[in-house]
């Protein structure tokens, strides 16, 4: 099932739509038939609301082995029409719930978990989120991460300077951009940010803040280009469940560094995140410290090496569609 938000595949940053079209392109690679039901709307919430008053799950399902759902609204919508469904969270919400709306989408959150015949949770993180807010969800939650087109994504060691720090996603505050700025601050690396901007503010006072280039949104051979040209990538986002652009970039060989959130997707020897409660100096310190090291050629290199290799190993679709066709097949039986 799709957002009912952007069309999928999205023509711009849409996450959740790019990962259900990649993994359904996944599935059908691993020799399965997946069909997306979506309705491309304009790029605003209330549009998943629309879509789901528009569906008829019961119909939409008969002829499905599995019902796989993305967004709570949806979720809920099958849920009414007693429609088996497996549901993977995406939201934010788990980890940070400021103002009325925000506590509101985690109560449909919760309540698409609870009435889900089984939750996939990206991290291990936030698997004890789940636990911890529907207990009775325990048994019926799997960890399995979203997957990374590692064929796709891929190092260009030769036209690396080792001057160029990468950062990839929307110019708002909650990513801390300017922790980024602020650590690239002389140490020889640039930094670029690709992403749209969705404050206009914002992006102002990263520009006046220090040396940063904002190159806003690119066609998918930029990105791929800026992944395998960059030396680092930096992410010090506030809240994150698991970062696409943290496995795009460890898929294109790059050392990540970044804020607590993203530190249990990089893999040993690949960089790291913040430890634990770090505030916005110690994390300005932190991405200051791994830039400085990886001013080394060998040492970035061989971190370059290992985020490749644990890209392969953990993110690779070939494997996020094995455990997810696992999980169909144990809630088949039963059915």
């Amino acid at each position: 099932m799709g957002t009912g938000v952007q069309p999928i595949p999205p023509r711009g940053y849409g996450g959740v739509e790019r990962t259900i079209a990649e993994y359904a392109q996944a599935l059908e690679t691993a020799g399965h038939t997946a069909r997306i039901v979506n309705e491309a709307g304009r790029g605003r919430s209330i549009d998943e609301y629309r879509f789901a008053l528009g569906l008829r799950p019961r119909a939409l399902a008969e002829d499905a082995d599995v019902v796989h759902v993305s967004t709570p609204v949806v979720a809920n919508r099958f849920a009414l029409a007693r429609v088996p469904f497996v549901y993977t969270t995406h939201s934010r919400h788990w980890f940070e719930r400021a103002g009325l709306r925000q506590r509101f989408g985690f109560f449909l959150e919760r309540r698409a978990v609870a009435r889900a015949a089984a939750t996939v949770a990206l991290t291990d993180r936030l698997e004890r989120e789940v636990h911890r807010w529907v207990p009775a969800a325990g048994a019926r939650t799997s960890v399995i991460p979203i997957g990374v087109d590692t064929e796709r994504f891929v190092p260009d060691w030769g036209r690396r300077t080792g001057t160029v720090a990468l950062g990839v996603g929307v110019i708002a505050p909650f990513k801390r951009w300017e922790l980024a700025v602020a650590a690239a601050a002389g140490t020889g690396f640039s930094l670029r940010l690709i992403g749209p901007v969705a404050d206009a503010a914002y992006a102002e006072r990263l520009r006046r803040a220090g040396p940063v280039e904002l190159l806003g949104e690119v066609d998918d051979p930029r990105l791929l280009r800026a992944y395998a040209e960059s030396d680092v990538l930096l992410h010090p986002s506030r809240v994150e469940l698991l970062a696409g652009v943290v496995l795009q970039a460890l898929a294109a060989g790059l050392p990540v560094l970044g804020a607590e959130p993203v530190a249990d997707l990089i893999p040993d020897g690949a960089g790291g995140g913040a430890p634990s409660g770090s505030d916005a100096d110690g994390i300005v310190r932190f991405l200051r410290d791994g830039l400085g090291r990886f001013a080394d050629a060998p040492r970035r290199r061989a971190a370059g090496d290992a985020a490749r290799a644990g890209a392969l190993a953990r993110y690779a679709w070939p494997a996020v569609v094995a455990a997810h066709v696992a999980l169909y097949r144990r809630l088949a039986r039963p059915r």
